[in-house]
């Protein structure tokens, strides 16, 4: 008996053995359901953002149509009174899916992805939700790939292998392997292969089928970038589960108590390990619930609509050239600007003091995430595929400060209740959003994947120590 030979009669066993092609049949079927899931879930992600951008910005340019009508002379000032009217700027923020959202949903299903950034709107009133609590990094999201290769894989490559050293053990044929050129370390090692290999061949064909589903053809270079790291950040994971499998399997048990053993393994890595850190994220740097915030932004707004009127005079006092007599336009327009404003100004602190918690408790995470493989693992994916709750935060405060760049640049008509020229519309800021380049994702998730393949390693070592004192054990007593 050789490599050769036990390479071949495991690939044969699998073969006749019903319930493991239909174990692995089954995984093909879902990693292929995921891989179509996950497509459509950020086609319909893309579609919803670039309406929702389309529709803004042609209201935006009818807008400036609008004051061009005017500035031309095809329409009387008189006319339109309301065209060019500085506070009715609204423009789109819109944040499109990462490049590989369809691999790995992370939170943006339950955090906004688009703005309609408004003067008449406070900043509390940008998005529909806040999800100052949302555990994002470490939740098990809708089914995509991601979800497949860290809850699923692992099950499948369970089934597939605790019998391994188990099964020849409870037959008292394991030492019949002595008689033959190889090693007990070999013969178990060349099983594992064979077992697990499967899973991972039907793994790297599904993401293969989903690198090009979701680019709808040739993927660009940044997908196929993205789809290299998010490929070595599941190998990660999957070298950590083959290292622990084969470490379990040296123990030589019962079959019964080496599936239980994996098992076990599986909800204390897959369930158990993130929801304590979660937790403990939580309770270490707890953050107000929504509710809390809610009720302070109406609190603020109305103390800032009782105080209208010291609010006025604090603003003719700075501006004596702005007052009500050279005003125009209706006096509700300057006042509801001038209210938004001070909401602004005292919710910010608040929003900061948010992030700030979100912060603290993404570096606590950072931390001890390493005594979670799964959720070191979905992090990390969620970071290369740009739907992690990072990425999130970043826009929701991208959106914020373009709301104050907005005020900046036409707070001066409102005040002085002047029509904005086609000029002072053309220097209306912008929407951008700045991504990560693939150097500055690879550099954050060196360690964590890093880290996945040291695990695995450090297993696959103590297996191999394990299963050479089993050998001798068993040469000594034969």
């Amino acid at each position: 008996m050789t490599n050769r030979t036990v390479l071949a009669h495991e690939f044969r066993s699998i073969l006749h053995d019903r319930w493991q092609v239909g174990l692995l049949l089954l995984f093909a079927l879902l990693s292929i359901y995921a891989v179509f899931q996950g497509s459509r879930y950020r086609e319909a992600l893309r579609e919803t953002a670039t309406a929702f951008e389309t529709e803004h910005l042609a209201n935006a340019a009818a807008w400036r149509e609008q004051m061009v009508a005017i500035e031309t002379g095809e329409t009387r000032p008189e006319d339109d009174p309301w065209a060019g009217l500085a506070m009715n700027v609204a423009m789109p923020a819109v944040l499109f899916p990462g490049p590989l959202a369809d691999f790995s949903q992370g939170v943006t299903d339950v955090h906004p992805f688009t703005a309609r950034v408004a003067l008449w709107r406070s900043v509390d009133r940008l998005f529909g939700n806040y999800q100052f609590q949302s555990p994002g990094e470490t939740r098990a999201g809708p089914v995509d790939p991601g979800y497949v290769i860290v809850f699923l894989m692992p099950l499948l490559m369970i089934a597939l292998s605790f019998g391994a050293l188990a099964g020849d053990r409870d037959s008292g044929r394991l030492g019949l392997v002595l008689s033959y050129p190889i090693s007990v370390r070999e013969f178990v090692a060349s099983k594992l292969v064979v077992r697990l290999g499967a899973v991972l061949l039907i793994a790297a064909a599904s993401l293969i089928v989903g690198l090009f589903l979701g680019a709808g053809g040739l993927p660009d270079g940044q997908r196929l970038g993205r789809f290299a790291l998010w490929s070595l950040a599941a190998v990660g994971y999957f070298a950590f589960w083959a290292g622990a499998i084969g470490w379990i399997v040296s123990l030589n048990r019962r079959g019964e108590t080496t599936a239980m053993t994996m098992v076990g393994l599986w909800v204390l890595i897959s369930l158990v390990s993130p929801a304590i850190l979660a937790a403990a994220a939580q309770l270490t740097y707890p953050a107000p619930s929504q509710l809390a915030f809610l009720s302070l932004a109406r609190q603020v707004s109305s103390e800032a609509h009782r105080e209208q009127s010291s609010v006025m005079e604090g603003m003719l006092l700075e501006h004596p050239e702005l007052s009500v007599d050279n005003y125009t336009l209706p006096e509700y327009i300057r006042e509801s600007y001038l209210v938004t404003q001070t909401v602004d100004r005292r919710v910010e602190p608040v929003l900061e003091e948010f992030d700030l918690v979100q912060a603290q408790r993404r570096a606590f995470l950072g931390l001890v995430q390493y005594a979670a493989p799964a959720a070191l693992a979905l992090r990390a994916m969620n970071e290369i595929a740009g739907t992690d709750l990072e990425r999130q935060v970043r826009f929701e405060r991208e959106v914020r400060d373009y709301k104050s760049r907005i005020a900046r640049a036409v707070e001066a008509n409102v005040l002085a209740g002047e029509r904005m020229s086609v000029a002072e519309m053309s220097r209306i800021p912008q929407w951008s959003f700045p991504e990560p380049g693939l150097g500055a994702t690879a550099r954050a998730v060196l360690a964590p994947v890093g880290a996945l393949f040291l695990f695995g390693f450090g297993f696959a070592g103590r297996a191999a120590g394990r299963l050479a004192r089993l050998e001798t054990r068993l040469r000594e007593t034969s």
